[in-house]
């Protein structure tokens, strides 16, 4: 299987799945201290955290006894993220080489290639929030990097969704098409609002990638006519 036939991208979104299902089940569930005015992630708190308090709304204050588990659970589960980072940049690289099969042009193949520099720019994002946890008395150097490779990240792979929108409105396929409009259209408000509209901005890339999986299964269904 090459990248870019249908059933490596239908795998490569089943990879994405399962790994993602099992690094959320290592984060912490809620934050240790609720943040007036939001109901953020403790995981994507920490990837927006601002100032050292927001550390203390994930992991609780010095005396808590769930501190040290929340500290365990975030660092397994960003360790893990490093699987899910090859995962969505190969099925972002491999449905783009999809649809290039399908529909001439260039374009398609730089939207594919956002998805490995979204992947590289996650993982800068990950060495950053290490440094961090690791170091909470003194974080503010990292907090002032951290922005660049998040919103790199969180960019790309809403710019990519809009890719996919693109694709699929030449195809006609206007369901895939509303999948993957929200992640776009939210990236903006989310940059100005990360505590309000950014939790459900960045969900919605996930949605993205389901209309890539949907339109490759479906692919693969009608060359196998099964």
């Amino acid at each position: 299987m090459r990248l870019g036939t249908p059933l490596l991208t239908v795998i490569l979104f089943l990879a994405v799945i399962v790994v993602f299902a099992i690094m959320r089940n290592f984060f912490p569930a809620a934050l240790a201290i609720p943040l007036p005015g939001s109901d953020i992630r403790p995981v994507l708190l920490l990837e927006f955290a601002s100032n050292p308090q927001h550390l203390v709304h994930i992991f609780g204050e010095a005396g808590d006894p769930l501190r040290a588990a929340r500290i365990a659970g975030m660092n397994t589960g960003n360790a893990i993220d490093y699987l899910l980072m090859p995962a969505y940049g190969l099925l972002t690289f491999s449905f783009f080489r999809g649809v290039a099969q399908e529909i001439s042009g260039k374009v398609w193949q730089l939207f594919g290639w956002m998805g490995f520099a979204a992947a590289l720019a996650d993982a800068a994002e990950n060495w950053l929030m290490f440094r961090m946890v690791a170091d909470m008395a003194d974080p503010l150097g990292e907090m002032a990097l951290l922005p660049f490779p998040v919103w790199v990240k969180f960019g790309l792979l809403a710019i990519s969704c809009g890719g996919a929108a693109w694709a699929f409105a030449r195809m006609r396929r206007w369901l895939l098409v509303l999948l993957c409009l929200p992640a776009p259209v939210l990236l903006v408000p989310a940059m100005f609002d990360p505590f309000g509209i950014a939790p459900l901005a960045t969900t919605t890339i996930g949605l993205g990638w389901l209309a890539m999986g949907i339109h490759a299964a479906t692919r693969w269904l009608q060359t196998n006519k099964v």
